[in-house]
């Protein structure tokens, strides 16, 4: 039966750590969330990730991390 670590994990390493050791085999967060809407977003950047996001979030990738949702364009209309 899948296990599902829950409380006081804010921190995307964490978060991470809990998975690669086999503690759970799923991690749920609601304050971290709560907090930061964009916390998968820095969590994927922290970890070294990218986010495939829609065309309509492009404008809203967080200035100081560039790469994070890979190569994307907004040019003008």
């Amino acid at each position: 039966m899948p296990t599902i670590t829950v409380g006081l994990i804010t921190e995307a390493q964490q978060a991470e750590d809990i998975l690669a050791q086999g503690q759970a085999d799923m991690v749920a967060l609601a304050r971290g969330m709560l907090y930061d809407p964009r916390w998968p977003w820095h969590a994927a950047a922290q970890l070294g990730g990218q986010v495939t996001a829609p065309r309509q979030y492009w404008r809203s990738q967080p200035r100081e991390l560039k790469e994070l949702f890979g190569e994307t364009r907004c040019g003008q209309r």
